[in-house]
């Protein structure tokens, strides 16, 4: 969440940089209302606390008059808790301030491609496939059975596919643990830890929740990662932290009924390895810099056609202060499917986490957050079986993976 000081301090300055957004400003009028009056009655809360205090040692108070005021205590403060949730709803749904050289625009039509690749695998093959096809004709997708056993948007992965899928997820592993400290974190976690990345409460539509208990399937492993984070104080010089880790993904897609369902392109479950750093203020470009070098290093090693896409300020989501999309082009499905989404979000989820650090002055400060997706297998496996098909239906295993599969071509 945005740090509410700034609405008292500059009010339009706030606005200004969320309309960018196309959020409704009107609500930062709202909040500003509800903070002065939470700030008054703070203050008159506590006049009458000390008041109380006082007639405590006042044996010329009469009972009656102490009741009254424990009475008009109790219904300040049950005034000030319910001014107090006011605020948090609406800074709950604030969304984070775009970088102020982020690209503007209103949908993906005024997002820029910043990069692309021309160094990749190109085929002998002249009309590819899609690779629902061809992977149901190898014998490695199955979606028929997918549906069966799930229903829609599911998929099944068999023999040298099911190979394919954990020989990406290694891989993405083994580039990543250099660097980064792995993690296996659950795959079900609490409402406050959604809280904490930004996923609820404003996304709760696109979330599986198991209806007994306070625990959601988690839709990416940034939101345990995070979590993991929350409430930490970092020592001067502790920071960046670096974690990655890989997990099961759960997301119903809502909105995204009839939309580029087919085969891989869209589906409910998904096995991904996400990158998650903290870090200092001053350290945040170098170390989105850093992150997005290494989430394209897989697309990269694999030679797959890719771009990088900076997203606008209207398309690039509420929590994020920069975003960048890497896309590799499905050759198949005719399209470029999104595989990773590169990006800060300044203190916006480390305030929700309480997330801090001890600066070298020795001041207690709100850190910084970013994340990536280090490899998100079902696009890539569908752009790799695409990609790299030939002329009689095999598919070539990309070179990095061949020791995990230990073959070179799919047939």
């Amino acid at each position: 969440m945005i740090d509410q000081n700034l609405v008292l301090k500059d009010k339009e300055a706030v606005k200004r940089s969320i309309a960018r957004k196309g959020y409704d400003v009107g609500n930062i009028d709202k909040l500003e209302e509800a903070l002065i009056a939470m700030k008054k009655a703070k203050t008159e809360l506590d006049e009458l606390r000390a008041k109380r205090n006082a007639w405590n040692k006042d044996r010329n108070i009469s009972v009656d008059d102490k009741r009254a005021l424990r009475d008009e205590i109790a219904e300040k403060e049950k005034a000030l808790g319910e001014l107090e949730d006011a605020c948090k709803e609406l800074l709950w749904d604030i969304p984070n301030f775009p970088d102020e050289d982020a690209p503007e625009g209103k949908d993906e039509n005024d997002n820029v491609v910043v990069q692309e690749c021309t160094d990749y695998y190109k085929s002998p093959v002249e009309e590819h496939k899609p690779h629902w096809e061809l992977g149901k004709e190898l014998g490695i997708l199955d979606n028929e059975a997918a549906s069966k056993i799930s229903g829609a948007m599911f998929a099944l992965y068999k023999g040298k596919g099911s190979q394919l899928l954990r020989a990406l997820v290694s891989y993405g592993l083994k580039l990543h643990g250099e660097k980064y400290l792995e993690v296996t974190p659950p795959h079900m976690v609490s409402s406050q830890t959604l809280m904490y990345t930004g996923h609820l409460p404003k996304f709760s539509a696109e979330q599986y929740k198991a209806s007994l208990d306070d625990l959601w399937l988690i839709p990416t492993a940034e939101v345990p990662l995070t979590g993991c984070f929350a409430n930490e104080t970092f020592k001067a010089g502790e920071l960046p932290q670096y974690r990655c880790g890989y997990t099961v993904c759960f997301r119903r897609e809502a909105g995204s009924a009839g939309k580029d369902t087919r085969g891989l392109q869209r589906v409910h479950e998904f096995h991904k390895v996400e990158l998650v750093k903290v870090c200092e203020p001053q350290m945040k470009d170098k170390e989105l810099s850093d992150l997005l070098a290494d989430c394209l290093k897989i697309i990269q090693d694999l030679k797959l056609q890719y771009r990088v896409v900076d997203l606008c300020t209207g398309d690039m989501g509420d929590k994020y202060g920069r975003c960048y999309d890497i896309e590799v082009y499905a050759p198949g499905a005719k399209r470029w499917l999104e595989v990773s989404s590169v990006g800060h979000f300044s203190d916006y989820q480390a305030r929700r986490a309480n997330i801090k650090y001890i600066t070298a002055e020795g001041k207690r400060e709100v850190a910084y957050t970013l994340n990536g997706s280090g490899i998100a297998t079902p696009r890539v496996l569908a752009a790799i079986i695409e990609t790299y098909q030939q002329p009689d239906g095999s598919v070539i295993v990309p070179e990095v993976l061949r020791p995990y599969l230990g073959c070179d071509v799919i047939r």
